[in-house]
């Protein structure tokens, strides 16, 4: 098993919950790291996804109430394993 990667998800890191896990394909052109094990992942191919959300702290200047990050995977299992890595460090 590879090891595990945590992306930095903000300055803080607090509060962030996983929406969902989604299978893509054709999502956009391009390629990033995947978020577990490092490997290219290119976003027109095959992939998964994983939304990340939390709530932003309140600005009276701003109507934005939430906050989301998506991170990308190469496969199910590392989605799979980047999620549970994650649930436990919570």
């Amino acid at each position: 098993m590879a090891d595990i990667r945590r992306p930095s998800l903000s300055s803080d890191g607090a509060g962030w919950t996983v929406r969902q896990v989604t299978p893509r394909s054709r999502w956009r052109h391009g390629t990033e790291p995947c978020s577990a094990c490092g490997a290219s992942v290119e976003l027109d191919s095959a992939h998964y996804q994983v939304e990340l959300d939390r709530e932003r702290p309140q600005n009276p200047s701003e109507k934005l109430t939430r906050e989301r990050k998506l991170l990308s995977f190469c496969d199910e299992g590392c989605a799979d394993d980047w999620v549970r890595t994650f649930d436990c460090a919570e």
